[in-house]
């Protein structure tokens, strides 16, 4: 912190800006380091954070942000935002493209999806996922007419609708990116699916993903993968990542418990149990191969 303060001081004009703190694990550590830079009363540095509304943060931030400095963006704000990007979707989105020739239909879209996000980018993100899934107008007006009202019932119907070949290896999958201490990457994932503790071996070479892009096909709409930078020390790698935090938000909570979905339910202690028999599993069959006889 105090290299920090050095290196602002020594700037004519300086800017911190924070994204998302609702999404920071380490919530307590960061509200603690904002107070510390505010208390710096550094005239030339510019402060900016958002996050969703939730009471613990605004209790801390109450103490230095003042009412005027703070801006509230209403559902309404957002709704021109959302209505751009659906349309760029059905535009760019070579799975709902078809949908996207007829002013009519891309109005119905957009009604749809603007009315029910209240907001929400996240919502409407999975729900045009769910639309490029229509092959024909009839599943379409039956998915816009039963569009789930809330993020927690656009999770549980993904996750309930996950196919049942791929309901055990979309739980390896999901469990290992939540309680992951670091990044995975798409080739480490694709191995992930081939572990099942309940079993002896534990691993098995023939169940790993012999495409690793299935991951996107097996989690639809849950995770995503992205390119990773390590600051030019090692060469680029393709990582494997929820697709945003009110995935692992929801996947932990008590309310999965109660949907359609409950099997997908995480408990940290159950989970770090899995992990750590898994790996150990994995790393046991090297040595089994080694004693061998050829």
């Amino acid at each position: 912190m105090e290299a920090l303060r050095s290196i602002i001081q020594e700037l004519p004009t300086a800017y911190i800006v924070l994204d998302a703190l609702d999404e920071c694990t380490q919530r307590d550590e960061l509200m603690e380091m904002l107070i510390a830079v505010t208390g710096w009363q550094l005239p030339h540095l510019h402060l900016l954070v958002t996050s969703r509304r939730e009471r613990d943060i605004e209790m801390s931030l109450e103490g230095f942000v003042d009412e005027r400095s703070r801006v509230c963006l209403q559902s309404t704000l957002v709704d021109k935002d959302i209505q751009r990007y659906v349309r760029q979707r059905l535009s760019d989105d070579k799975r709902l493209r078809k949908w996207g020739k007829e002013a009519a239909m891309i109005g119905k879209i957009e009604t749809a999806l603007i009315n029910g996000a209240k907001g929400m980018f996240r919502w409407a993100v999975c729900q045009l996922d769910a639309l490029g899934k229509c092959v024909n107008r009839k599943m379409l007006q039956q998915a816009l007419a039963t569009l789930p009202p809330t993020l927690d019932q656009t999770y549980d119907r993904i996750l309930a609708t996950i196919d049942n070949d791929h309901s055990q290896y979309a739980l390896r999958i999901l469990r290992w990116l939540v309680f992951s201490a670091r990044p995975l990457s798409v080739d480490e994932v694709a191995e992930v699916v081939a572990i099942d503790v309940k079993r002896e071996p534990i691993f098995d070479c023939d169940e790993v993903l012999e495409d690793s892009l299935e991951i996107l096909n097996i989690c639809s709409s849950l995770v995503t993968i992205a390119t990773e930078n390590d600051d030019g020390r090692r060469k680029p790698r393709e990582v494997v990542a929820l697709a945003h935090y009110s995935v692992k938000e929801y996947l932990v909570s008590e309310r999965i418990w109660t949907g359609e979905a409950a099997m997908y339910g995480m408990q940290d202690n159950v989970c770090h149990d899995f992990m750590s028999s898994g790996c150990l599993g994995y790393l046991l069959q090297f040595q089994q191969s080694e004693l061998e006889p050829e």
